[in-house]
């Protein structure tokens, strides 16, 4: 295989905005104050540093990346060779809330935020996989979808 196969045609990763840090940092001062009325300053310090190295790291662990790398299409850590998609559709906020939500099929991959509103339906057409479709949160699912069209020419 040659460099260019092997090269990243599409980057995203997605994670916590800033509306949910600054709720993060309005939680972290109330940890705060509740721990330094009764126990004083270097406590609440103690306390609210572990609580937001705990928000930290389950930031880190609640991003999602896509990208498409060679021929393949990789969301977190599922893997799909471009060869088995069948078509990408981007979804704005309210055909992304349907499908993630009341037209969801509990065969499909879902690889989707709470904090997102937008993404990308891709369907499949592996006979061997009862896997319909892939839903992928995407803060710009057109580009994806170009992505992965330009990809699989």
């Amino acid at each position: 295989m040659n460099d260019k196969s092997k090269s990243v045609k599409f980057f995203e990763q997605l994670s916590w905005g800033i509306w949910i840090w600054s709720f993060i940092a309005l939680l972290c001062v109330s940890i705060y104050l509740s721990v330094w009325a009764p126990l004083g300053n270097i406590a609440a310090l103690l306390v609210t540093g572990i609580s937001f190295a705990g928000f930290y790291s389950l930031s880190i662990k609640m991003r999602t990346t896509t990208k498409i790398e060679g021929q393949m299409l990789i969301s977190n850590k599922a893997k799909i060779d471009l060869k088995f998609i069948k078509s990408a559709t981007a979804l704005d906020a309210e055909g992304f809330k349907r499908l993630a939500g009341v037209d969801a099929d509990p065969a499909a991959f879902l690889a989707i935020n709470f904090w997102s509103k937008t993404g990308v339906k891709v369907e499949l057409k592996d006979k061997k996989d009862p896997t319909p479709y892939w839903l992928i949160s995407s803060k710009d699912p057109k580009r994806l979808v170009k992505a992965l069209v330009k990809a699989q020419k």
